[in-house]
């Protein structure tokens, strides 16, 4: 039907998060949309990011442009040229290239406050534990480089986890892979049993009331942000029942739009109503008169929504260590249509036991140092990869700098 469209009709094609397409070899998208391209009369593609691994991620959005492979020539002549002469790449693509940086935008600046949770009770006991559980793993390991295997193998992400919501241990997490704990000590088996328990709520969770409180008083909106499906579903309940205020959630339970056109994909009731997309839970948010919370994951709202019309605050009850999706979820209130007086707050929460820095610490100063660096990317005029892993769960955990620095912080070592 789409083809009967383009040969009857003047057509321009125009691919939005083109980069979605990349796939350098199979896929199904790619091959579909060349076809198209095929019997286009005017072709854009747009693209934020358009190499987020590497050089070959061009190819087929280059072949959108160019469907008989005028530019690129083979696939495997492309990646030859990529790999020994790059640049070449480039000067033949730059002049049909047109960039506009965020700085360009005119958008009011946003703010940045940090918060301290200071873990209490069994929370602090059971990151505590989960610590010693890396420290006794990677004490085992005779060189550096089998103590940073160690430290892969006993997953970093369970340090985020325990510095959130330790309740999130006790189902699996299937976007991270990770199953439940349990088979961990006695001593963590026993606190993590106890921790629903107690009534205890986790130090972040706290601080977050509070602040949504704040922000509530005021007639606002706020979303609000965490990497672990447990973690939101419960975040939800804490809100609802505390404040009393509308409160949203989306996650990947709650199908896009598009995906609802098939008839398996459904709402799991625990994220949403039944019947409904992330669209329209978004919409619902946005209408609100009064203050209202979306509580959201970056794995599913990072790209493609905008918040910014009427929301102008997030909360982020935990960041990993992907600097692309902590952007990415900023640019959800932030981005062009901002009115010009907006004042957009960004609340960071890190965790503190005992005083001391916890993975908190270690993912702010990760991420401030890769803020700096995919910035200068983004605003630059020169088109250049900037090498995400092809897997986002892996990004999550840190590259080799950040695997040394949590390495050096296990072991008692200056940063």
């Amino acid at each position: 039907m789409l083809l009967d469209l383009f040969v009857t009709h003047n057509v321009m094609l125009i691919v939005d998060e083109s980069h979605r397409v990349k796939r350098f070899r199979g896929g199904v998208w790619a091959p579909a949309l060349v076809e198209l391209a095929k019997r286009a009369k005017v072709r854009i593609v747009l693209s934020g990011t358009p190499m987020p691994q590497s050089g070959r991620d061009l190819y087929s959005q280059l072949n959108i442009l160019w469907p008989d492979g005028q530019l690129t020539g083979t696939r495997d002549a492309f990646a030859a040229r990529v790999d020994n002469d790059f640049d070449s790449v480039i000067r033949e693509v730059m002049p049909f290239v047109s960039r506009t940086p965020k700085s360009a935008l005119g958008l009011p600046p946003y703010s940045i406050h940090h918060h301290v949770a200071h873990l209490i009770g069994t929370q602090a006991e059971i990151y505590e534990l989960i610590e010693n559980r890396f420290r006794q793993k990677i004490a085992d390991a005779a060189t550096w480089r089998d103590k940073i295997d160690s430290l892969l193998r006993g997953r970093p992400i369970r340090l985020l986890q325990a510095a959130t919501n330790p309740l999130v241990f006790s189902s699996k997490d299937a976007y991270f892979r990770l199953p439940r704990i349990e088979d961990a000590s006695p001593t963590l088996m026993e606190r993590l049993a106890n921790y629903g328990s107690t009534g205890e709520i986790p130090a972040k969770s706290a601080v977050a009331l509070e602040l949504i409180t704040s922000i509530a008083h005021r007639g606002e909106k706020v979303v609000c942000w965490s990497n672990f499906v447990a973690n939101l579903d419960h975040f939800r309940h804490l809100v609802a029942d505390t404040l009393g205020i509308p409160c949203y959630q989306i996650d990947g339970r709650v199908p896009a739009g598009r995906d609802a056109l098939h008839s398996d994909a459904r709402a799991d009731t625990e994220a949403a109503g039944e019947g409904d997309t992330r669209e329209s839970v978004i919409e619902r948010f946005l209408q609100e008169t009064g203050p209202a919370v979306l509580v959201t994951n970056p794995a599913s709202c990072s790209e493609s929504i905008s918040l910014h019309s009427s929301c102008h605050n997030a909360i982020y009850l935990d960041r990993t260590y992907d600097c692309a999706m902590y952007l990415q979820s900023i640019d959800r209130i932030h981005r062009l249509g901002l009115p010009a007086d907006a004042a957009v707050n960004i609340h960071i929460i890190e965790a503190l036991v005992d005083g001391r820095e916890t993975v908190d610490a270690l993912v702010e100063a990760s991420l401030t140092s890769k803020s700096r660096r995919m910035q200068q990317l983004l605003e630059g005029a020169e088109l250049l990869p900037i090498d995400l892993s092809e897997d986002p769960s892996v990004d999550a955990e840190g590259n080799q700098e950040d695997l040394e620095s949590l390495l050096r912080y296990l072991l008692g070592q200056s940063k």
